[in-house]
């Protein structure tokens, strides 16, 4: 009888949309692969969401883009078929298959991240080595994946798109249900507009408060802005402009918000507003679609593709544009019902199942290379 063979997923990042990504991709994936002994790499706060998806946790609490990723990720299971890197962060050193989900080049396209010396070594070395070095690269998006090709001349018969699938949390609660939620856990009663990211340059938040201070200094009846962070340390550290720009009246910041309170938040907002400069996927825009809730979103990068016609879009350079496309939203009933129904449709295409099928077929795939003919079919039931 063969042995079963070992899947490795690094999976220590789970804040923001690459957790989430990890975590719906997790929720099929051992069903999909039985008899692959899953095994999932973590920090030691992580292990108790993570055991339940998998079939072994190790624990390595070191940080992410880091010199000690490096150094510990190339031990860890060194015999396994394959290990899976949830961003262009691999384990450079690790002999043997990687499959690598590439979301974006941000890092190496955005201008406020070419300076930093952490982005010249791993938005450049490192994702340059995981787009050469990588058996198969996943990514999110087709905008993704022509820019590997074009920017990093990576090679188009190893890249498989794989949208985002998600997560079953976000559906469409009533506009009552929603607020109550939102009333109770945060103490929020009025009519708001909704901004779930984070404060990286790239997501484009300066120009949102201001689009949102221009908006209220014409409108009298213009409903508050709500924030939503991953983490209120991360807040503290950001630049004094978007700092003073958060205290403008009317704008809720909240941190790291739990997914089911989120798709509430999602639900009783009057809309989503995603204004980012680069994005490789942009998950908010799907989950507040799959909440019932209209989008108006930057017309950049990967967000087009996503969106399709369930959003209104505005250039992210123009405060005016954005603001005029918040002002059609917060002016017409008609539009913001239109455009929720075209995202409820637009988000039954991202099903969390069929990403993790697909991932499990690139797995299967890459592992029949190194097994004997017939031996992984009969474990993958075939």
């Amino acid at each position: 009888m063969t042995a079963a063979q070992e899947v490795v997923i690094d999976a220590r990042w789970l804040r923001t949309g690459i957790g989430r990504y990890l975590l719906t991709l997790l929720r099929d994936l051992k069903t999909l692969l039985p008899e692959t002994l899953l095994t999932c790499v973590t920090m030691p706060s992580h292990a108790a969401v993570l055991a339940p998806l998998c079939d072994r946790i190790i624990e390595m609490n070191c940080g992410i883009y880091s010199l000690t990723e490096q150094l510990w990720l190339p031990l860890v299971a060194p015999s396994a078929a394959v290990f899976c890197a949830p961003h262009y962060n691999i384990p450079v050193l690790r002999r043997g298959q990687i499959v690598a989900t590439i979301h974006d080049l941000t890092h190496l396209i955005f201008p406020a991240y070419r300076s930093a010396v952490r982005s010249r070594i791993y938005g450049n070395m490192i994702l340059r080595s995981a787009s050469a070095r990588a058996s198969r690269i996943v990514t999110p998006s087709h905008y993704t994946r022509q820019c590997l090709i074009e920017r990093l001349g990576a090679d188009p018969a190893k890249i498989s798109v794989i949208p985002c699938g998600l997560s079953e949390v976000f559906h469409p609660q009533t506009k009552e249900q929603g607020a109550e939620a939102v009333r109770r856990c945060f103490g929020i009663t009025v009519p708001y507009l909704l901004f779930v990211g984070s404060a990286a340059p790239h997501k484009n938040l300066v120009t949102l408060l201001q689009a949102y201070r221009l908006i209220s200094a014409r409108r009298r009846d213009v409903s508050h802005l709500v924030v939503v962070l991953p983490d209120e340390a991360a807040a503290k550290r950001i630049n004094p402009k978007l700092r003073s720009l958060l205290g403008t009246p009317g704008v809720h910041c909240l941190y790291a918000v739990p997914d089911e309170t989120l798709a509430s938040l999602y639900s009783a907002a009057m809309m989503m507003i995603v204004p980012s400069y680069e994005e490789g996927f942009g998950l908010p825009v799907l989950e507040s679609m799959a909440c019932g809730t209209p989008v108006a979103c930057s017309r950049a990068a990967s967000l087009p593709e996503i969106a399709g016609d369930g959003a209104i879009y505005f250039d992210p350079h123009s405060t005016e544009e954005m603001a005029w496309a918040i002002e059609q939203l917060l002016s017409s009933d008609d539009l913001r019902l239109h455009l929720a129904e075209k995202g409820l449709e637009r988000a039954k295409a991202f099903s969390g199942t069929r990403a993790a099928s697909a991932y499990a077929d690139i797995l299967f795939s890459v592992m029949s290379e190194r097994m004997p003919a017939g031996s992984l079919e009969r474990q993958h039931g075939l």
